[in-house]
């Protein structure tokens, strides 16, 4: 029987370090969240710089969009001053981001309310209406992809790549347009305005509201998001260890669940993130065309309005949502693919 010597033990860094406990894929997988969890404030720095940049750029003065076209000169410079519009660039800069790291995102123009109140409000329904698209999205495009890779250059998998390449080339408006004229017009079933039920406390009708907006953002991801499932499937159909399971006796069930969907996902996982990302950030178009009330149509409107503190606190919000989805996807792409390593480098 052979023993470890306590000077080759003492080489071992985990060892040392009193985490020889954890498994090393669990310390690199947190060593990755702690360098992403570093990154993502910088990135966010620099998205803070560039979104306040443009949108200072915006014609028109705030404080003349804030009183209207009979206020003085001396009043509107007043409205700046207490805002904190006035001054050189920098100084404005500092200025909104130190009130919007302490919570202070100001008042809308617009609505004369804080900024706070109204981007968390609609952000809530924004995720409920994104969560939900991702809910209907995925596996519809996991089964769809799935019946492609099996059925393979027959009629089915040409159909279908057809429908989708077809649905794929339509602006989301134009489809959101036809359910609306089917649906809202037609039918009767939805209304022609999410915007009361969206606003309701009753959760179906809350649902009612997002369905056709869901199934619109759905939509509008779906094709790729079903071609990247067929591509992971096929690439998994002709692996080694495929073809090993189907030799070994296993049912087909037992093949598709052990062997084929969690391979198939791997490159499947960092679309997702993204679309996650950008379902829960709101969508502009279909929230604006439904009249649902969500982030992506507030920050029409305070463009509209030249809302310069609704739009610098909204996209910065927006930018949080998407670097956490993405952050999101780094630790479910370990979770899900067991040929992942990670070392310091990365």
């Amino acid at each position: 029987m052979t023993t470890t010597s306590p000077r080759l033990r003492d080489r071992d860094p985990a060892r040392r370090r009193g985490l020889s406990s954890l498994p090393p894929r669990h310390l690199a997988l947190a060593g990755v969240i702690g360098r992403r969890a570093v990154q993502i404030p910088l990135v966010l720095l620099v998205v803070s710089v560039l979104v306040f940049w443009l949108v200072q750029v915006v014609p028109g003065d705030p404080g003349r969009n804030a009183l209207g076209p009979y206020a003085t000169a001396a009043q509107v410079a007043a409205w700046n001053a207490e805002h904190g519009l006035d001054g050189g660039i920098v100084e404005r800069y500092l200025h909104w981001l130190g009130g919007f790291l302490t919570g202070d995102w100001g008042t809308s123009i617009v609505y004369a309310e804080p900024a706070s109140q109204l981007i968390l409000s609609r952000l809530g329904n924004s995720l409920l209406l994104g969560a939900l698209a991702f809910a209907l999205m995925v596996p519809v495009a996991i089964a769809l992809g799935a019946v492609q890779a099996y059925r393979e250059g027959k009629r089915t998998d040409r159909v279908i790549t057809i429908v989708l390449m077809s649905l794929s080339a339509v602006p989301e408006f134009v489809i959101g347009i036809v359910f609306l004229i089917v649906f809202a017009v037609w039918l009767g079933w939805v209304p022609v305005s999410s915007a009361a039920d969206a606003l309701s406390s009753d959760p179906l009708l809350h649902l009612r509201a997002m369905i056709l907006p869901a199934v619109t953002l759905a939509l509008a991801y779906l094709a790729v998001l079903v071609r990247m499932v067929r591509t992971g499937t096929l690439d998994t159909l002709t692996s080694q260890y495929h073809r090993t399971a189907v030799l070994k006796g296993l049912r087909p069930a037992q093949v598709v669940r052990a062997h084929v969907a969690r391979n198939a996902l791997v490159p499947t996982i960092s679309l997702l993130g993204i679309y996650l990302g950008t379902l829960l950030g709101g969508s502009a178009i279909v929230e604006s065309l439904f009249g649902y009330p969500g982030l992506g149509a507030l920050l029409v409107t305070a463009t509209q309005k030249k809302d310069i503190v609704l739009l610098e606190a909204g996209v910065m919000v927006t930018g949080v949502i998407s670097l956490l989805a993405l952050l999101l996807t780094d630790v479910v792409f370990a979770l899900v693919d067991p040929r992942i390593r990670f070392d310091s480098r990365e």
